[in-house]
């Protein structure tokens, strides 16, 4: 859902980009796709041109994601059961904001009887699905690493020097993640692998790369950093929750 945005910004500011390389979600292909890969064919103009891009493709995921999340909660499970939730998949923060709207799940496990049972997984529907996978792949592309949104977005709002300290951090955070058990980490291992070898340099620089962006946009990209990381805070490690 980002990409035409991206494409509309850098048509305003004389950007040409490349057609969108799509990276399936394997192994999760019930996730459908880990993001895009779109290059510069042509520099930017400035600073702002880059984080208009980045930003516009980030809000407009994160607006499609989020008002699809709402519809599928909306409307229900599905009344054949076919099409479950696999909770322990979602990141902690996730698992909290959608329980109350879950029901009664549909596997669970409890191997101490003494202890809260664990939600494995709840009956859903395939639009409820499709958000939250919306959600966790936005989040993920707003991590501060090379040429993934994220890190378009920390360079413009607080510099390079501290914007590399911040991939650090979502390394670790990816590194975590693909510590779970069975099949949660592979995302993160997947998405991470995918990153290294597509996304992890740096796209062509502005032409004109000293004038900042203004003080409004800077709080702006640092938000949208500061939500992807609490939203890829992986839920493995909260398991009860």
């Amino acid at each position: 859902p980002g990409e035409p945005p991206r494409r509309a910004a850098a048509g305003s500011y004389g950007v040409e980009l490349s057609p969108p390389f799509l990276l399936p979600a394997f192994p999760l292909v019930s996730t459908g796709l880990l993001g895009s890969v779109t290059r510069r064919l042509t520099p930017a103009p400035n600073k702002e041109a880059e984080f208009a891009m980045s930003f516009s493709a980030a809000v407009a995921g994160y607006i499609v994601s989020i008002g699809t999340t709402v519809a599928g909660l909306a409307l229900g499970p599905e009344k054949d059961g076919i099409v479950n939730l696999n909770y322990q998949l979602l990141p902690v923060i996730l698992k909290v904001l959608i329980r109350p709207f879950l029901g009664v799940a549909s596997v669970s496990d409890q191997a101490d009887p003494f202890a809260d049972p664990m939600n494995i997984a709840f009956p859903a529907n395939p639009i409820l699905v499709g958000g939250i996978c919306g959600i966790i792949i936005t989040s993920l592309s707003l991590l501060p690493i090379g040429r993934l949104d994220g890190g378009v977005l920390a360079r413009a709002s607080v510099g390079s020097q501290a914007a590399g300290s911040l991939a650090l951090f979502a390394w670790a955070l990816l590194l975590t993640g693909s510590f779970a058990p069975d099949e949660a980490g592979n995302l993160y291992l997947a998405f991470g692998i995918c990153t290294i070898f597509f996304q992890n340099t740096l796209d062509l620089p502005p032409r004109e790369a000293i004038s900042d962006v203004d003080g409004t946009q800077k709080g702006l990209g640092i938000a949208l950093v500061a939500l992807a990381f609490l939203l890829n805070i992986p839920g493995w490690a909260f398991p009860t929750v």
